[in-house]
């Protein structure tokens, strides 16, 4: 008798995340197309619910995949708990790692400017009135954070890592975050928070520390969409750059939270 499968197979996890995504795409066209839109901005505007909700495909699915499969949820998508001193250090690596994110694709911006669609893009994150801004947040903030990272960091790398080396798995997986975010233009900052989440999903065996760094790089990402004055986040930038102490103290934040990471697993 041939041994239960525990975990899925590369293929196998890569087929589900693609189907996944490819769904949540067709979602959106298709209510888009019913609504009369008849560009991709106008689309993503009138399929708003599904735009921020949908995320949820990337939870629902794989649950239900894995679910039919007989694997077991917890070690397939790193449900083990994880100490409070490894929370705060979460919360900082996602506060650190949205600074440094920032100030790299300023960089990268001045390289390879952004085009206006770009910015139309990222309009159904705009809230209107506060009970908009409570659904963005719940559900591009909270629900993407906590399906992406099953999805990916638990599902997807977890299949990598039981067939190949850790970096590898890292990597690969990143590399397919960064794709599924259909945006060239940040690509290169997409895939470094991803690395990282990555790591630090690895480094403590559960997904619960990728969640609370996702989440938090979201939820500042959305706050700074959604401030309407300038003049609101003037001691955050300085001359179209993030403040340099700000920028370092980040930096700095980001380096010693890892490492303090490595070593309370370690242990």
């Amino acid at each position: 008798m041939s041994e239960k499968k525990i975990y899925p197979e590369p293929l196998e996890a890569l087929i589900l995340v693609l189907a996944s995504f490819f769904i949540f795409i067709i979602l959106i066209f298709i209510y888009g197309i019913f609504s009369g839109a008849e560009k991709p901005v106008e689309m993503m505007e009138r399929a708003r619910f599904i735009y921020i909700f949908g995320g949820i495909l990337f939870l629902i699915i794989p649950l239900l995949y894995s679910h039919l499969r007989g694997y077991p949820l917890r070690e397939v998508f790193r449900l083990k708990p994880i100490p409070l001193s490894m929370v705060v250090l979460s919360v900082a690596v996602g506060i650190a790692l949205t600074i440094v994110g920032d100030e790299l694709d300023r960089l990268v911006q001045m390289i390879v400017p952004s085009p206006e669609w770009l910015e139309e893009m990222l309009l159904p994150l705009k809230a209107n009135n506060n009970w908009e801004l409570i659904q963005i947040i719940t559900g591009a903030v909270i629900i993407a954070a906590i399906s992406e990272e099953f999805l990916f960091r638990g599902f997807l790398q977890i299949a990598l890592e039981k067939k190949g080396d850790i970096t590898r798995a890292v990597l690969l997986t990143s590399i397919a975050w960064t794709l599924v975010h259909q945006n060239p233009y940040w690509a290169i900052q997409i895939f470094i928070v991803g690395v990282i989440i990555g790591f630090v999903a690895w480094r403590a065996d559960s997904v619960f520390p990728a969640i609370i760094v996702h989440g938090i790089y979201n939820l500042i990402g959305v706050l700074i969409i959604n401030v309407e004055s300038p003049e609101a986040i003037s001691l955050y930038e300085w001359r179209g750059h993030v403040n340099p102490l700000l920028l370092l103290i980040g930096l700095i934040l980001l380096v010693v939270s890892v490492r303090k990471m490595n070593q309370l697993y370690q242990r």
